[in-house]
């Protein structure tokens, strides 16, 4: 059944993430324990459904507080889908990205884009990259083979300090139903959920064993979860503007 198949999709890609990118992950973990040390933040960014990322890792139960998700409306899905196609392709939107002036040295960007070849992605980690700060992008081997649509005629991986390969087949579909003449179920929201959760739970680690503190959001539906995020609230209000 294709429900069986999405599950061995799923996990044969979870695990070749693990068994084959584990020293990047690490790497790009360190990044996240210097922020923590240096009471940095962790920017997250992606266009589309790229930018789920950074909705997954921002405020929420168990997630870091020090996590800065980066939205530009037009390049997420709710104003028009398919304009945000178009423009993820634009050369030089990225400058439209109000929170690239916000980063310093002590913060890290992640740039989520399975493709690795639009302009938005490419062009925002190059820039942030060049200022110093420490870049991780997390996009797809499958697609190095592509040509990439961008002026500068590079992939998200030529840009970052560290690049993890979500392992996500090329068009992210992997399901073939039959009857159905295009493949169905995407693999990226998955996959990349796994690599940036382990991002900031070894960079915790890491933290942790270096005797810092970490600040860590408990669920607001437990007794006690909502006074305990208060000083977390206080504390990064100010500096993570939709918070």
């Amino acid at each position: 059944m294709l429900l069986d198949d999405y599950a061995a999709v799923l996990t044969a890609t979870i695990e070749r993430i693990r068994s084959t990118q584990r020293d990047k992950i690490l790497l790009a973990a360190g990044f996240v324990k210097n922020v923590i040390q240096n009471d940095g933040l962790i920017y997250v960014f992606g266009c589309g459904h790229s930018h789920m990322l950074a909705e997954e890792t921002f405020y929420r139960a168990g997630g870091l507080a020090c996590v800065a998700p980066v939205f530009n409306e037009p390049l997420m899905l709710h104003q028009s889908a398919s304009e945000s196609s178009r423009l993820e392709k634009k050369d030089g939107y990225y400058r439209n990205i109000s929170q690239a002036e916000n980063l310093t040295g002590k913060d890290m960007l992640i740039c989520v884009s399975s493709s690795g070849i639009n302009a938005v992605p490419v062009e925002f980690a190059s820039a942030v990259r060049e200022r110093g700060i420490p870049v991780v992008g997390i996009a797809s081997d499958h697609y190095l083979s592509q040509a990439p649509h961008n002026a500068v005629g590079k992939h998200l991986q030529d840009v970052c300090d560290v690049c993890i390969d979500n392992a996500v087949p090329h068009g992210d579909a992997c399901l073939q139903p039959e009857g159905l003449p295009v493949k169905m179920t995407p693999v990226s929201t998955v996959a990349s959920t796994y690599i940036i959760n382990s991002i900031l739970a070894e960079g915790t680690e890491f933290a942790l064993k270096e005797g810092l503190n970490v600040p860590v959001y408990l669920s607001g539906n437990i007794p006690g979860g909502a006074e305990y995020n208060q000083s977390l609230i206080e504390r990064y209000q100010k500096r993570i503007h939709c918070l």
